[in-house]
């Protein structure tokens, strides 16, 4: 259906004979226009751009991503029909805040493309045993942007909401983390333990961390994970990739990106061959991209927060700062 349904007659509106339109009053005459000081009445062109292109647009601040980070609510009751058969995990309660604390990416044009041809790809590979969606696009067709889950799915009060915001930017800040990249390294499936669906991820590891040997190191989003962990803790809600008594496990190989999700697909040797399809030529690319984490987001409702990161000279200046204050 069309945005607008003009009707059909309305392109020969403007047509009508004197004859037919003898009963309507007159027009208004024309307003009169002020005189141009380049001596006509029309306006002056614009000046061409060099070498007659459009020049390019500035880029859209990151806070205006912030604004429109929420998608359209269309029921408040669980109903797997509107969401490709996927069931809410928290149940909505009048009155609480679903949160979430991550680090977003926004791929570029050409990493969007190359992903979505490696999630196409993947769902040739499986064929008719699942259908594979995709998380990179909206259901019309505009890119979205993806994270790294830094918190499990939260669910706030009116009254600690704020609070909490103000306490995980606290400890955010004191965390010490400056700004930093990862590289995605494994493509993998996760089945997720509260549901029956089989996500497809892209495990990362700290740009600047790369070990040989297979293994993946995260120490600052190691320290960022530690943070919202114990702030979502003094909260009294879950935490993430660690037990109840901090027992860390292989949280440092655990953070990932989501870049689609199938229902009842099972991991096994048949699934798992199709995920070989990553060391590919064609996406042979991947693991040399530098992710940027130039900071935390903290969504509450549909409210998204942004919490910087220091860039590495302000952290240094600030560490000789402190050195020169206790004569070091």
């Amino acid at each position: 259906m069309a945005l607008v349904d003009y009707s059909s007659s309305s392109s020969s509106a403007s047509s009508h004979s004197d004859s037919e339109d003898d009963s309507a009053p007159s027009a208004p005459p024309a307003k009169r226009r002020k005189a141009s000081p380049h001596g006509s009445g029309a306006r002056p062109k614009a000046p061409s751009p060099p070498s007659g292109r459009e020049s390019d647009l500035p880029p859209l601040p990151p806070a205006f991503h912030d604004l429109y980070a929420s998608t359209v609510r269309h029921s408040v009751v669980d109903d797997p029909a509107l969401h490709h058969g996927r069931k809410r995990l928290t149940p909505h309660v009048v009155g609480n805040w679903p949160s979430h604390v991550y680090v977003e990416w926004h791929p570029l044009a050409d990493q969007h493309e190359k992903l979505a041809r490696l999630v196409c790809s993947v769902n040739e590979a499986i064929g008719s045993r699942a259908k594979l969606h995709s998380f990179l696009t909206s259901d019309l067709g505009a890119p979205l942007p993806l994270h790294i889950s830094l918190s499990r799915p939260l669910s706030l009060s009116t009254s600690n909401k704020d609070r909490f915001l103000d306490q995980i930017s606290s400890e955010l800040h004191a965390s010490g983390v400056s700004q930093f990249s990862v590289s995605p390294r494994r493509l993998l499936w996760y089945n997720s333990p509260d549901s029956n669906r089989t996500f497809l991820i892209l495990q990362v590891a700290s740009s600047s961390m790369l070990k040989s040997g297979g293994t993946l190191s995260n120490p600052e989003l190691m320290r960022l994970l530690n943070a919202c962990n114990a702030v979502a803790q003094r909260f009294d809600q879950p935490i993430l990739y660690q037990s109840k008594g901090g027992e860390e496990g292989s949280a440092d190989e655990a953070f990932h990106i989501s870049i689609g999700w199938a229902l009842d697909l099972p991991v096994d040797e048949e699934s798992n061959k199709a995920l070989e399809v990553f060391r590919d030529g064609e996406f042979e690319s991947v693991e040399t991209w530098k992710i940027p984490v130039p900071g935390v987001k903290v969504k509450i409702g549909n409210v998204v927060s942004h919490v910087p990161l220091s860039s590495g000279a302000v952290s240094t200046a600030s560490r000789r700062q402190s050195r020169s204050l206790f004569g070091l």
